[in-house]
């Protein structure tokens, strides 16, 4: 589990990152504004998961996971996912994706902004490779979702 101050610490730059996508401003204090769900990552036991992404034994980044179950199936929505800038490009965010699906088998979706494609690029790739290209892709409201088994 990741630890609550770092994770609120990388959200600026997670949150910086995607002005190149949303066009979000700062608030008066020079900050983004707060994550409207983080505080539940600690509070909600197992339904919403924090995890740090590390790198040769430094923060690289953060995975957000929800889960959700059903009466047939739980399901898990990758729900925020970062690499600091330093790390990507070196499989540091393949293999953190990997160890998440491998850590809990099962229903996933995840989502991109439409006008992310960088970050499309990146999803479709692993998510080919998890699934050997068994996976549904979708288009709705703004977004790019996929979802998948694994």
């Amino acid at each position: 589990m990741g630890d609550k101050k770092t994770l609120e610490n990388l959200l600026q730059f997670y949150v910086y990152d995607f002005t190149e996508f949303t066009g979000t401003d700062l608030n008066d204090d020079g900050r983004f504004g707060a994550m409207p769900d983080f505080d539940a990552y600690w509070t909600s036991g197992e339904l919403y998961q924090p995890f740090l992404i590390k790198a040769n034994n430094k923060t690289a980044g953060f995975v957000f996971v929800k889960n959700y179950d059903s009466k047939t199936a739980r399901r898990h929505v990758l729900d925020h996912f970062f690499v600091l800038r330093k790390y990507r490009s070196q499989g540091v965010g393949r293999r953190a994706a990997n160890c998440i699906f491998r850590w809990s088998p099962g229903e996933w979706g995840l989502s991109q902004l439409e006008n992310n494609l960088p970050a499309q690029q990146f999803w479709i790739k692993i998510i080919t490779e998890v699934t050997s290209g068994n996976f549904k892709d979708e288009y709705r409201n703004g977004k790019r979702i996929q979802t998948f088994k694994v």
